[in-house]
């Protein structure tokens, strides 16, 4: 079970609670002490007083102490989070160890051969997508940082060998792990890894790296190269022999513990995966460059598993026994059925009127990426916002999915996505709230204005002061716009001047020039007679 508290400086707020809980039972006794001759003589007095007392501080106690745990954050279990990217990155991690060596991959070459030339005829069909280069052997080196030019990834793939590391033994976990510390975090593209491997190893570390990379919501896919037949290499030394073979048997068994413990039957399909794919077989490079999809249009969705959080659950109980100790603390068992059916009555209208519906708890999670995107985690703040946006879409609740859409708009500008961020606001501004159209007019002037657009930033942020005439940081920002467009006006103006206004004033300055000239002229004709009588006289 993936147990986590988020904020453990809140069980601080426990001490508080027992002093509140001594307060007032020493209090209790004392006013007992006080008044016990005067309310006790009733029948059954001293009993009706101190059950509904009892009763209610201890359930206003435990209220106390599940509002505490659901300050504190805790999580346990997991779910799926839909996260929606844009781009694609591939981290290439090569095995690279001796066993690679062995000449058993099709037509007798070795399998770092193999892996050489099907690297690069992947390659040869990723363009638009970025990728890194890990070689897995001892910590797991990145050889090549995140990069769009693929001409360095080549130029490695092309001189793949044993002896590019001195590290002895194949480490393919901290392989991965490298790849998954490759990718920038808070990431707006989708991110892949692809394993190239004979699936050996010598230090058992590949499933622990590989259920990470399934908490960060990346998929893997373990390619094999090799035969199954065991054959005969020279281990580092050069003189031992050991047998080698490509081991698919025991990854593909990791990979179906990996599904039992990620990925419940209800979300078989989400969750991300671990795939197993034999480079030999018919197909292969196709089915491992579909699950990139880098031809689709829209963004694509992926999955990240998360703990989940049980706030929500702490809060219910909260509830539940401030309830109770409201039911409990006025009951009255001598007062007959009418006060018990009047108590019971009023308990179940507040239950009824505060059950969680299914706007309730979009507001919940809208609220949740709200505090993820002031928090800059923009990548769960998206899977926040777009769960909520899918949920409202489904059930037709139009309210909440505008909320839900902008928030989610408002984090693709924050994470510099400005194309999806304008489709996400176009979407929605039509038949928006005024609150929302003035959010979005608000940040199509900020859109602009970063573009350079401020003729463009003005007119919305004029629109935006049109809806909302009491927003400061609207005027502020529009006087900002009109003062830069200005300011671009007068330049543009000082460019064009005319050299005169007038065909008069140009013969006027033409007469000056030549004159002005002249004068040049016969001065300098002076300065050379001079010159030559002082030579002379010399």
């Amino acid at each position: 079970m993936n147990f986590s508290v988020e904020n453990l400086f809140s069980f601080y707020l426990f001490i508080p609670l027992v002093f509140a809980l001594l307060f007032v039972v020493a209090r209790y006794i004392r006013l007992r002490k006080n008044i016990c001759g005067k309310v006790f003589e009733f029948k059954n007095g001293s009993f009706r007083i101190s059950a509904c007392f009892w009763s209610r501080t201890f359930f206003r106690f435990i209220c106390g102490i599940c509002v505490v745990l659901a300050l504190a954050g805790i999580s346990f279990g997991t779910d799926s989070v839909p996260v929606q990217k844009n781009g694609k990155a591939v981290s290439l991690v090569f095995d690279i160890s001796y066993s690679m060596e062995a000449k058993d991959a099709p037509g007798g070459i070795s399998r770092l051969q193999a892996v050489s030339s099907y690297a690069s005829e992947l390659l040869d069909r990723m363009n638009g997508c970025a990728v890194s280069a890990v070689l897995a052997k001892g910590d797991g080196i990145i050889a090549v940082p995140l990069t769009e030019d693929f001409q360095s990834v080549r130029s490695l793939i092309e001189n793949l060998s044993p002896l590019l590391m001195t590290s002895e033994g194949t480490s393919l976990g901290n392989g991965i792990k490298s790849a998954l510390s490759s990718f920038p975090e808070q990431s707006s593209a989708a991110s892949f890894i692809w394993l190239f491997t004979d699936c050996e190893e010598t230090d058992n570390s590949l499933q622990s790296s590989l259920s990470e990379c399934l908490k960060s919501g990346i998929p893997v896919v373990i390619i094999g190269f090799g035969s199954e037949r065991e054959s005969e290499i020279f281990a580092g030394d050069g003189i031992t022999k050991v047998k080698t073979a490509l081991r698919s048997g025991s990854v593909e068994k990791m990979i179906l513990s990996l599904k039992e413990k990620f990925v419940s039957s209800k979300r078989n399909n989400s969750a991300p995966s671990v795939v197993y794919i034999d480079a030999s077989e018919m197909g292969s490079a196709a089915a491992i460059l579909k699950m990139l999809d880098l031809n689709g249009s829209l963004p694509s969705v992926s999955y990240e598993i998360q703990s989940t959080q049980r706030y929500g659950l702490f809060i219910s109980f909260a509830i539940l026994f401030f309830l109770a100790s409201i039911f409990f603390g006025e009951l009255d068992i001598a007062g007959g059925k009418k006060k018990l059916i009047s108590s019971v009555s009023m308990a179940s209208l507040v239950f009824l009127f505060t059950g969680c519906s299914p706007r309730f708890n979009d507001g919940i999670k809208i609220l949740e990426g709200k505090l993820d995107w002031s928090k800059q985690d923009y990548q769960n703040a998206v899977g926040d916002f777009f769960e909520t946006a899918s949920n409202a879409q489904s059930r037709g609740d139009f309210l909440v999915e505008q909320y839900a859409v902008f928030g989610l708009g408002s984090t693709y500008l924050m994470q510099g996505e400005t194309d999806a961020a304008l489709k996400r606001f176009s979407k929605i501004y039509e038949n928006s709230s005024d609150k929302i159209k003035f959010a979005i007019l608000y940040n199509f002037g900020i859109i602009a204005h970063r573009n350079g657009d401020y003729k463009a930033a003005t007119d919305f942020f004029k629109k935006a002061i049109l809806i909302d005439s009491t927003s400061i940081n609207a005027k502020i920002n529009l006087e900002l716009s009109l003062r830069e467009n200005s300011e671009r006006s007068r330049e543009s103006a000082q460019e064009l001047v005319p050299l005169s206004e007038n065909k008069e004033e140009q013969n006027i300055q033409n007469a000056l020039y030549s004159i002005i000239r002249e004068d040049e002229r016969q001065q300098w004709k002076n300065m050379q007679k001079d010159s030559e009588r002082t030579s002379r006289d010399y």
